[in-house]
């Protein structure tokens, strides 16, 4: 059988189709990317490349016809702090976020009603609830990329209740690991600090630094992935978190204490904290890395 991984040369495509050749050695793996961003370059022996676009409506429907076991869709323009600063990066966001979820169901409609629809949904769907936050809580969005994954959360329930899609949603929270972008618009504050510590810089640390975050690692992540592709939460959005949250200030001092502050973002949220019980349940899953270990085995490699 196939199964299709969207944005697979990505952070967390790249490790999520290592998870799932591990797992299903006998599967055929097609990985679908545009090489706008990629962070890993060796796929496994049962994974198969192909350079294309999301947007590309023909090249989608090509593809999802062989994904007989199912689609992991990752791929997304998550670009949020520079369409803060240039609202003409919104149109890129949602031509890729939106019109590319609408190609991909369209495409499993038509061509693999029966398989599952994995999607790579943000934490950000939640804005400034108070924490613990669960996956009942009434959006609040706060900037257009989450606006844009948002939206696609919404086109997959439609698709859900309208055709009979099997479909589930995956609220990722802090993902961080190896591979994980330390530069540009995509870096990650895990990526940054440990980049500036290996040159002997300080960390830069926006704003007071007790904003929380709940910090899953990328394995977890693909592990999760690959557990969603054989369950039908019909469109509903699942947790995939730690249940645990730290500072950036507890962040900061686990990597380097050689410290500086700078202004706060312009949109900050105060705290993210995933309730897992929903993952806990209906995936059989909860996370196994902590930080602490996970930036250990970081420091030494």
């Amino acid at each position: 059988m196939t199964i299709l991984v969207t944005g697979g040369m990505g952070f967390i495509g790249w490790h999520t189709i290592n998870e799932l050749s591990s797992n299903f050695p006998d599967e055929r793996i097609l990985c679908l990317d545009n090489l706008s961003l990629s962070y890993q370059k060796e796929l496994p022996k049962n994974s198969e490349f192909i350079k294309g676009d999301i947007r590309d409506m023909s090249l989608v429907s090509q593809l999802v016809a062989e994904a007989d076991k199912g689609v992991i869709h990752l791929a997304a323009d998550s670009r949020v702090l520079p369409s803060l600063g240039d609202p003409a990066l919104v149109i890129e966001s949602i031509e890729t976020n939106v019109r590319g979820t609408a190609n991909i169901l369209v495409a499993m409609v038509k061509y693999q009603k029966k398989a599952t629809l994995v999607y790579a949904g943000s934490s950000t769907a939640y804005g400034d609830h108070a924490t613990p936050q669960f996956e009942y809580l009434l959006p609040r969005v706060q900037s257009p990329y989450s606006a844009t994954k948002l939206s696609g959360e919404n086109l997959i329930k439609s698709f859900v209740e309208s055709f009979g899609l099997k479909a589930t949603i995956l609220r990722y929270f802090q993902v961080y690991g190896a591979g994980q972008p330390k530069s540009g618009p995509y870096a990650l504050v895990t990526g940054i600090f440990l980049d500036q510590a290996r040159k002997g810089k300080p960390l830069t640390i926006e704003g007071s630094g007790e904003q929380r975050r709940d910090f899953v690692h990328v394995k977890d992540v693909a592990r999760a992935n690959q557990c969603a592709l054989t369950y039908n939460s019909k469109g509903n959005p699942i947790n995939i978190g730690t249940g645990v949250s730290y500072s950036i200030n507890e962040l900061a001092n686990m990597i380097s204490k050689n410290q500086i502050k700078l202004p706060p973002r312009k949109i900050d949220l105060p705290a993210t904290l995933a309730d897992t019980s929903m993952a806990r349940t209906h995936l059989n899953w909860t996370a196994q890395i902590s930080l602490s270990d996970g930036i250990k085995e970081m420091l030494v490699n």
